[in-house]
């Protein structure tokens, strides 16, 4: 989409967050299941015409005779129109209705703009023909406390001024509104529940669709979906097509139905936005064929909703709206397909619970009876997985780890990382957040690091500069590769007796990051007690280091800790339940045969 202007609102007084375990925690509870079908365009008012406006708004003029708009791929058959004209919306209210759709996400760029001008007219127009719209929020300016106070704003003026409407869209009888990748890119992670926090005790409740298929994103908003796949759909024959929309429409939506949400998937007719960005990207139509196959293998997958890219969004020609090139080709497909997917009032498919039996949470909560897991700033998908296992873990800040009185082995006798590379070097004071940690560990405590990224606590915020401090923790990672070596056959072999588990041996991952920052023996004092879980070897037994390592140190200053290493990918390689209930069994065995 392109972008645009935005008028900005006040900022309110909101009340303190709650910490963003606690808030994932809270989201818990908010179970979607038997959502009502609806099919969804995607729709653009950003439109204008020098009759109404004076000049020509996104269009950037038009020649009749040879059907040309300089900044739309295609000719509109209706010719170039302009989006606050009550008419024009009140007609493409009835297209869309006839072809079977039965809501419009509407580009919104913020209050008093010009699309949220047109936004007032669309919903006047969908009261009178029960027609569902909501927005679609593209732009969180600002940084830090005034981006919250941006955000909150927004969404406490969309949700007083619109969200009681008829037909503002809604889910379980709350206003849902869907948030566009730019601004999940723009918005940091952590300042969502501030943000959602903040527009509920203005609004009350309401329902957030983000944008982007991802755990973290499942656990924290009300559903996922994503707007454009024209770079995973371009170049693909229909076979090849079918092929990729069957497997990534079914992991969308189990991604969804794991944590509960509404289930999204996305269907487009065809993409090309090479005549406004260069070189841009083309997603052949196939005279139908890319939207046909879509729309197969999405009712198949069985969503809550089906979203369409788009409606009229001109400038990338992804538009379904009838055209001078396709007729109304891609109405009458929408037809076909629509009103059966809606034949269902709601999808078969039962939200998905965990594959860690109950007998293994069992087993896991009462070797952590009565001891709570600290959780270091920038967690990742791991800090769910312990959750959904029932067990006691608590978000700290870094400036908690700098509180000996809060951080320690009495009240953590285990702390995961699990985020990125990132950390931070201040907590209070300048530098403590590593001696902090050495003192928790010369304690007795239990460090186990799960990076989402190659190489943990590698760049401190402070600078934002590679300041590895990671062995000073006592963790024995090294530096290794960024690609394995060409044509090696690598597999891991694990140390059952010590992890059970595991199978005895797996591959290396082929593909996706491949960045390989091994554990490794030299890394701690020859003194310390070294074990390796699991061994990367290749074909002729050469060795390469370590993915799953474990130390007890002997030497000052971590005397008395014990470290737990794991590289990024061994999830993949072995499968979170597996992974993480062997690491925490192996764990809290340790700490239980040390108290």
């Amino acid at each position: 989409m392109l972008l645009n202007c935005l008028t900005t609102g006040l900022a309110s007084e909101t009340p303190a967050a709650p910490r963003l375990l606690d808030f994932i925690s809270s989201q818990h509870d908010r179970q979607f299941t038997n959502v009502p079908h609806e099919v969804l365009a995607f729709y653009y008012t950003w439109y204008g015409t020098p009759d109404r406006e004076g000049q020509w708004v996104h269009w950037g003029g038009e020649d009749k005779a040879a059907h040309d708009i300089p900044a739309s791929r295609h000719f509109p058959a209706r010719g170039a129109y302009d989006s606050h004209d009550p008419a024009l919306l009140e007609s493409h209210i009835l297209q869309a209705k006839a072809a079977g759709l039965t809501g419009f996400i509407t580009t919104w760029w913020g209050q008093n703009g010009y699309e949220d001008r047109a936004f007032q007219l669309l919903l006047d127009a969908a009261d009178k023909h029960d027609f569902k719209v909501t927005i679609y929020w593209e732009a969180a300016p600002g940084k830090g406390r005034e981006q919250i106070d941006h955000a909150i704003n927004d969404l406490a003026y969309v949700l007083k001024k619109y969200g009681a409407r008829k037909s503002f869209l809604k889910g379980e009888g709350k206003p849902v509104i869907f948030v566009y990748g730019r601004v999940m890119g723009d918005v940091p992670f952590a300042s969502w529940p501030a943000i959602i926090s903040g527009a509920r005790s203005q609004t009350g409740d309401f329902l957030l669709i983000a944008d982007g298929y991802n755990e973290s994103f499942a656990r924290m908003f009300d559903g996922v979906h994503t707007y454009n796949i024209c770079g995973d759909v371009r170049g693909k024959s229909p076979d090849a097509l079918r092929t990729w929309s069957a497997q990534h429409y079914s992991s969308s939506v189990n991604l969804a139905r794991h944590a509960g949400r509404i289930s999204c998937v996305t269907v487009i007719p065809g993409y090309d936005d090479t005549k406004i960005r260069k070189p841009g990207l083309n997603a052949a139509r196939q005279d139908g064929q890319t939207y046909r196959v879509l729309w197969d293998e999405a009712m198949r997958a069985q969503p809550d909703w089906v979203l369409i890219t788009s409606f009229n969004e001109w400038h990338e020609g992804s538009e379904i709206e009838p055209s001078w090139e396709d007729g109304d080709k891609y109405f009458k497909l929408t037809a076909e397909f629509a009103p059966q997917f809606l034949a269902e009032k709601s999808s078969r498919a039962k939200s998905s619970s965990s594959s860690l039996s109950k007998a293994k949470a069992r087993e896991l909560q009462t070797l952590f009876k009565g001891r709570t897991i600290g959780l270091l700033p920038d967690f990742g998908d791991a800090a769910f997985w312990l959750l959904d296992a029932g067990l006691s873990v608590k978000e700290l800040s870094w400036t908690d780890v700098t509180d000996p009185k809060i951080f320690n082995p009495q009240k953590y006798p285990l702390v995961l990382q699990a985020g990125g590379e990132r950390y931070s070097a201040n907590g209070q004071a300048t530098n403590d957040v590593v001696p902090a940690i050495q003192q928790y560990l010369a304690h007795g405590g239990f460090l186990v690091s799960l990076p989402n990224e190659p190489f943990p606590f590698y760049y401190d915020d402070a600078t934002g500069e590679a300041r590895a401090a990671a062995n000073q923790v006592g963790l024995p990672v090294r530096q290794g590769w960024e690609q394995p070596p060409a044509g090696e056959k690598l597999n891991f072999r694990f140390n059952t007796q010590a992890l059970p588990e595991p199978a005895a041996s797996a591959p290396f991952p082929a593909a996706g990051d491949l960045r390989w920052r091994p554990a490794q023996r030299a890394a701690v004092g020859r003194d310390d007690f070294y074990l390796p879980l699991a061994s990367l070897v290749g074909a002729d037994g050469r060795e390469f280091g370590d993915g799953i390592a474990y130390v007890e140190f002997h030497h000052p200053p971590l005397n008395g800790g014990r470290t737990l290493y794991i590289w990024m990918r061994m999830n993949d390689v072995v499968g979170a339940d597996d992974l993480l209930s062997g690491i925490l069994e192996f764990a809290g065995k340790k700490i239980s045969a040390a108290h």
